[in-house]
């Protein structure tokens, strides 16, 4: 993958980063190629715990607002609405109509709602625990650090991951042609 192609971020990746202390690896892994649909953006400016550390992202300029285009690209809005039936959330739909339509890479959890519509359209996609494997795989943090950032995430079952362990998913689940994006 080159620098054209955006890293569209989706609530709940930014959120779980949030809780583990992380957040500041997605500049680190992919700076000036972070972006967020208004849409997204919207969801997580209404989540009073996380607002000031959106709102640097922006200030700061780690992540460029993209606006979702309802009224320039037909195509895009129309399947938009079709799949809200399919796809219930606005941001995650929003996001893969983007990156289908646009080629870029959507980085979100929601592997439920995601994954199916991503391997139809040949969207790449990054999870929270893609981020910090590719983290651990490019030396910005210890194994230690990425599971202790997991257990955060999942402190309380607030959050939910497929997995608990960076080694094994890594191991087991994680796609090496990820380091690539």
């Amino acid at each position: 993958m080159n620098n054209k192609v955006f890293i569209l971020l989706d609530a709940d990746v930014v959120i779980h980063l949030y809780k583990g202390n992380k957040i500041s690896l997605l500049n680190e892994l992919y700076f000036g190629r972070l972006r967020m649909l208004d849409i997204v953006l919207t969801e997580l400016l209404n989540n009073r715990t996380i607002r000031d550390t959106v709102e640097n992202l922006f200030r700061f300029k780690q992540v460029e607002e993209i606006k979702f285009p309802t009224t320039s690209h037909a195509d895009l809005l129309k399947e938009y609405i079709a799949l809200k039936n399919t796809i219930i959330g606005n941001g995650e739909r929003a996001s893969l109509l983007f990156c289908k339509y646009n080629n870029h890479v959507i980085a979100s959890s929601n592997t439920k709602d995601i994954l199916p519509f991503c391997n139809k359209n040949k969207i790449a996609f990054l999870t929270t625990l893609d981020i910090l494997a590719v983290a651990v795989q490019k030396s910005k943090i210890q194994i230690i650090e990425a599971n202790e950032c997991i257990k955060q995430i999942i402190k309380n079952n607030e959050s939910h991951l497929f997995c608990h362990d960076i080694e094994e998913f890594m191991s087991k689940h994680f796609d090496k042609e990820k380091l690539s994006y």
